[in-house]
């Protein structure tokens, strides 16, 4: 325990000067390697032999790790690659008298698990969960809503937005509005970052039942909707600046590892921080007394002795558990010509989702992208400045944040904090340059499905 705790305070200090530690292990161990050499050769060229003799044990293994990485980003490149996809186009509806509950039932119709129903599927056919782009975009001031999903769910998605918001208007583009910048590193200056929470996934951001969303009030004028701060964000986007934000999503199963199910990090993260929340609480009330018996008796009372905040965090956890949850990567670009950069608008990426950080909660912060050029020792010539840039740009056309052509880590979002994050803001926003339906519209259109689609593609 004493080893783990003391690598995880290394790590965290070389994270702090982002330095990567696999680099600083891998100069260790040729210092080491030298140093070893000059004082006992023998011995040195002994371990390797032995390491040689011993191969026919662990140079299977090592390459059929290798092997199966390669094949299961082969096939899943194929699947993605021959998997048609599109991009709907929302106008908000003139008056939108509904909270967020209602965006969080169009999103609980995008959890579904389907399209990899079988082991073979997954490592024969490359096979993957659908996954569903969500995209808030200001171009050049001009604040539109888009989805990005699997081509075969468009009508599922429209019947899912129309049933709830039957004024919106729902169209498919004809042309990516990515493609119609022109980005380029040598005339355009991008900035880009991604997010992750900071504490245990299952402690929620603020969601908008903390800011009463849910409820109606007698006066709605007194409601806050916390995406205001963000609208106003992107329509101080002025010609030729270009802000995009990305929450990309699939239904949770459990962990995996290229097509394997490991388990679940989010419940057992949750038990793990119930857990502390309570210990710090039996440690606290155990300092007010030396009696090692009274110690006993004060720890067995636990959940009792939890304050008011260490009790609205457990309950946010609880609660969360129950939910949908999804695999989400979170997103958000800042692009424009190299004379008009403002550097200000990227004060207003890294603080983003500051509407939504919970004081007894959790908290999304910036991590990878640009955010991470801090020290001069991170970049040399702008040379990997510009090859971020330019593969950040790729990532967001193409979606990319799960599998392949990119693979990170995602960030467990429940459905009602995504939902928070991204909704149709009641009418009492009155942002000039959201995008609305200008005049009250017909019904939607009718035989529109109400469950998505059972095949893959």
């Amino acid at each position: 325990m004493f080893l783990h705790e003391q690598a995880h305070s290394t790590n965290k200090f070389f994270d702090g000067f982002h330095i990567d530690t696999t680099l600083i292990a891998l100069a260790g161990m040729v210092v080491f390697l030298i140093t070893a050499v000059s004082v006992d050769y023998d011995a040195v060229s002994g371990g390797i032999a032995a390491l040689i003799a011993y191969s026919p044990l662990w140079l299977p293994v090592a390459l059929f790790v290798s092997f199966w990485k390669t094949w299961m980003h082969y096939i899943r490149y194929e699947f993605w690659f021959h998997t048609p996809m599109t991009l709907l186009h929302i106008e908000l509806p003139p008056e939108v008298e509904k909270s967020p509950l209602a965006m969080e039932l169009v999103l609980i119709g995008l959890w579904n698990t389907g399209g990899e129903t079988t082991f073979l599927q997954r490592i024969w056919n490359g096979q993957y969960r659908a996954i569903t782009t969500l995209e808030l975009v200001s171009n050049e001031g001009r604040i539109s809503y888009y989805i990005h999903l699997r081509k075969n769910w468009k009508n599922f998605i429209e019947a899912r937005i129309y049933g709830q918001f039957p004024e919106a208007h729902i169209t498919e583009a004809t042309r990516d509005y990515v493609d119609e910048v022109g980005y380029s590193p040598d005339t355009h200056t991008l900035w880009g970052t991604e997010y992750s929470k900071a504490d245990a996934e299952a402690l929620p951001l603020r969601t908008y039942v903390d800011w009463q969303l849910d409820k109606t009030p007698d006066k709605p004028e007194i409601t806050i909707d916390p995406l205001t701060n963000i609208f106003e964000a992107l329509s101080s986007a002025g010609p030729g600046e270009y802000v995009w934000i990305q929450i990309i999503m699939k239904a949770r199963k459990q962990d995996e590892w290229y097509g394997f199910y490991t388990g679940d990090h989010f419940v057992a993260d949750a038990k793990k921080k119930i857990a502390s929340i309570t210990k710090q609480a039996i440690a606290r009330a155990q300092e007010h007394t030396v009696d090692e018996a009274e110690k006993k008796k004060v720890g067995s009372r636990g959940a009792m002795l939890l304050t008011g905040g260490e009790k609205d965090q457990v309950e946010a956890i609880e609660r969360s558990i129950t939910k949908q949850v999804f695999d989400c990567g979170l997103r958000a670009m800042y692009i424009v010509k190299k004379d008009r950069f403002d550097i200000t608008k990227i004060n207003n990426l890294v603080r983003l989702w500051d509407p939504f950080r919970n004081q007894q909660g959790n908290k999304l912060n910036v991590t990878r992208g640009l955010s991470i050029f801090d020290y001069p020792w991170q970049d040399w010539g702008n040379v990997r400045r510009r090859m971020v840039s330019k593969k950040m740009f790729f990532w967001y056309k193409h979606r990319a944040y799960f599998y392949v052509p990119y693979d990170q880590v995602p960030v467990c979002l429940t459905v009602e904090e995504i939902a928070s994050l991204w909704h149709f803001p009641n009418s009492i926003v009155k942002t000039p340059a959201l995008e609305r339906v200008p005049s009250r519209r017909s019904a939607p259109p009718p035989n529109l499905p109400t469950a998505p689609p059972s095949s893959s593609f």
